[in-house]
């Protein structure tokens, strides 16, 4: 889940460069960024035999369903917002991700709240800096993080139950059909305004797409949904260390300590104390002395 935080994070940049070459066609880039994440995963797919199973269908479609529009409303709200706000009200789905399982009837843990409540004061003092107001673009990206929030719980349930391979193929299939089909339905697309920002949709459908999406169903196969949001809002951190990076932008003490807040909420969350070794480990030994 780090990894993929990081692959996420560093993939701003990306999405930010698209956006400013691109303008106002997030179902362009989109659609040309999900093909690329299917096609490298196509082979593995065929490979196993990884579409087998009917909860690898479904639980791929689910996902690329919430995935469609969380890749959507993100990518529109890009050209019109600055980084930092992009990146603390997408990174609210640490919120969204736990209050939803207890919509559902998952239990959540004390600790994980307390780690969720460092998260977000980290978050937002890494990403807001003077006023923070809501306008239409920012609403846009609430419902970004509420899908985005979906989007792990789907996964928490599809990756116990399914192929990990096989799901993320499907939702990158399902994403890419939807988003090819919107952007030629209401986007002038054109082949030259790919080739504008072929370097940023490359570097997005490889590390972001196919690396990064696939890394996360594996960690889910394991890490609880709210805990895998937890470390996954680790994206901003690496977002705006990437920014400060490749985009020149100022990285100074109260992101840093904002990016310690975030740390200090995933270590929290996730890490436990030793756990006392079980009777049975310790009568062999005990056998063998004797």
């Amino acid at each position: 889940m780090l990894a993929c935080a990081f692959l996420w994070g560093i993939s701003f940049v990306a999405q930010r460069l698209a956006a400013q070459s691109m303008g106002g066609m997030p179902f362009t880039f989109n659609a040309a960024r999900y093909l690329i994440g299917t096609a490298i995963l196509a082979p593995f797919v065929c490979r196993l035999g990884a579409l087998r199973s009917r909860a690898t269908w479904i639980g791929g479609a689910a996902a690329g369903a919430a995935m469609i529009a969380g890749s959507s409303l993100q990518q529109a709200a890009m050209h019109s917002v600055s980084a930092g706000t992009a990146g603390f009200i997408t990174g609210t789905y640490v919120v969204w991700v736990p209050l939803l399982s207890l919509i559902v009837g998952q239990r959540v843990a004390r600790r994980v709240w307390i780690g969720v409540a460092f998260a977000l004061v980290g978050l937002w003092i890494l990403c807001i800096d003077g006023e923070f107001s809501l306008d239409p673009s920012e609403l846009l990206l609430l419902g970004c993080a509420l899908s985005w929030a979906i989007h792990v719980l789907v996964i928490g349930w599809a990756a116990t139950r399914g192929d990990v391979f096989g799901i993320a193929f499907v939702q990158f299939l399902v994403t890419a059909i939807v988003c090819t089909g919107t952007a030629i339905a209401i986007e002038p697309v054109s082949v030259a305004i790919v080739q504008d920002a072929i370097g940023p949709i490359a570097f997005a459908g490889v590390f972001s797409i196919a690396i990064a999406f696939t890394l996360q169903v594996f960690a889910q196969t394991s890490a609880p949904p709210a805990h895998a949001a937890i470390i996954l809002s680790l994206e901003s951190v690496f977002a705006e260390v990437a920014g400060s990076v490749w985009m020149h932008e100022g990285f100074g003490m109260r992101k840093w300590l904002g990016a310690l807040l975030i740390l200090a909420g995933a270590l929290v969350a996730t890490v436990t104390g030793p756990r006392p070794r079980p009777p049975e480990a310790i009568r062999p030994r005990e056998a063998a002395a004797d």
